[in-house]
């Protein structure tokens, strides 16, 4: 039976949860203060805690911070009569799953426990899904615990036991081979070649030899017959990395290969039978080269049976550090320099630059900061990245050391500052990802309800609307 904490000093309160929970099969401890809650919390386990903001010994948002501390994912949520954006805000940034305003609705609180739930089910299939692909499947360097690599990896998962073809998107240097290269290890042609193609960077005219072959005197040089690619990777897996650069002539034999499972060399007279799963990759809009006829629809369809989309890094920045961690674990270790940490101050221009080169990008930095550092820890200095990346930070800082110098007005800067900066901050990603208010939370790190929320109280509205 699933528990779940009460902490309010009001016996109303605490009366209408447990009456209101028990009837569902949930055990209900309360209690009316901060200290008796840090107790029952040190000997129990709670799916959720809710916590009130005043407390006759401790302030609400204190306590959620000291919990906060001594179990990082714990999930709380705080109640309050007195609804103020600043105690909202201060609770989402001391790590409060939600913030509900009393009086409240049971059916209210049934919803967001039902929430909570379903999260933490799928948190624990995520986890022992990552934990089979780095033992079982041995996926190296695929990081990430960003919901959005979470599903990449749900989709690996189930996309690994059949051989469908699968299409992997997203921009250079997101790590697409390595999303190929695990979805072979942990398909049942592991023990089968991996034979990987950059379609982009071999000459058009040499590309169709090098996937089919040739055979002797197909051309000028062609001295003895040789096996393409696809006859390397029969029994295994092979995988056509920027197929959206190869040439649409060519593009009518990957088909039929695709079909019929079969083929000639360059030259030859002879089919030749083979047994491949096809995993292919673009950074390019494959849709639109279709419709401007740079594409074979009959292709794209063929390839894209399963689709797998990988995030830029600037959209997953929550895995950032964890990257940053496995990289600088990684090269200490290969080039033999004692670096053990990246420091405070270049973590946090790591977690805020763009990264338009994006993992690939992320390991290059981290590999010449080891070898430029020559100390225990990578700091600002080594990056070099560091001065475009720290001047977001830096008018930020100027913008607020204005404010405080200019104010005329006794007291409310704090609100002032606040609510300015909140509001701008909602507006920019709320434009970046077009109004798209799942994706939005996603970047901010809350609840979409939370968002939705906020936008009401600073009257943030889509232009049109």
């Amino acid at each position: 039976m699933k528990s779940i904490l009460v902490v309010d000093d009001e016996e109303s309160i605490r009366w209408v949860f447990k009456k209101g929970l028990e009837k569902r099969d949930y055990t209900v401890h309360t209690t009316e203060n901060g200290k008796n809650a840090l107790s029952m919390l040190s000997k129990n386990k709670y799916l959720i805690v809710f916590l009130d903001i005043f407390l006759p010994d401790e302030n609400g948002l204190k306590l959620l911070e000291n919990i906060k501390k001594q179990e990082k994912e714990i999930t709380i949520v705080i109640m309050t009569a007195q609804g103020t954006m600043k105690n909202a805000i201060e609770a989402m940034q001391k790590g409060a799953y939600d913030y509900i305003t009393k009086p409240f609705d049971m059916d209210e609180i049934y919803l967001l426990i039902e929430k909570v739930e379903n999260l933490k089910n799928l948190e624990r299939r995520v986890y022992t899904l990552e934990e089979e692909l780095k033992t079982k499947y041995d996926v190296g360097e695929i990081v990430g615990k960003s919901r959005k690599m979470q599903k990449v990896f749900k989709i690996i998962g189930k996309a690994a036991s059949s051989d469908l073809t699968v299409l992997i998107t997203g921009e250079s240097g997101t790590g697409k081979e390595l999303v190929a290269r695990a979805l072979h290890k942990a398909s049942n042609r592991a023990n089968g070649p991996f034979v990987a193609v950059n379609c982009a960077a071999i000459p058009r005219e040499l590309l169709e030899s090098e996937l089919f072959g040739y055979e002797k005197g197909a051309f000028t040089g062609a001295t003895e017959s040789r096996a393409g690619k696809f006859e390397q990777a029969d029994g295994g897996t092979i995988f056509l990395d920027e197929i959206g650069d190869m040439d649409i002539t060519l593009q009518a034999k990957i088909l039929r290969v695709i079909q019929e499972r079969e083929f000639y060399r360059v030259g030859g007279k002879a089919q030749i039978k083979v047994d491949v799963r096809i995993i292919s990759a673009t950074n390019q809009d494959l849709e639109t080269a279709v419709k401007e006829k740079m594409f074979r629809e009959d292709l794209f369809h063929r390839l894209n049976v399963i689709t797998i989309p990988l995030p830029p890094l600037r959209e997953r920045r929550e895995d950032i550090p964890l990257l940053s961690d496995y990289f600088l674990k990684r090269f200490s270790s290969e080039l033999g320099i004692g670096v053990r940490y990246i420091a405070d101050d270049a973590m946090h221009i790591l977690k805020n630059y763009d990264w338009k080169g994006n993992v690939r990008e992320l390991e290059n930095v981290i590999q010449r900061a080891i070898v430029m550092s020559g100390e225990d820890s990578i700091t600002p200095e080594y990056l070099p990245i560091s001065q475009s990346a720290g001047r977001d930070f830096v008018s930020m800082h100027e913008i607020i050391k204005d404010k405080v110098n200019n104010y005329t007005k006794k007291g409310g800067l704090y609100n002032e500052v606040i609510g300015e900066t909140e509001k701008e901050l909602l507006l920019s990603v709320l434009k970046k990802t077009e109004w798209n208010q799942v994706k939005a939370a996603e970047i901010l790190g809350i609840n979409r309800n939370t968002l939705s929320r906020k936008m009401k109280e600073l009257d943030i509205k889509e232009k049109g609307n």
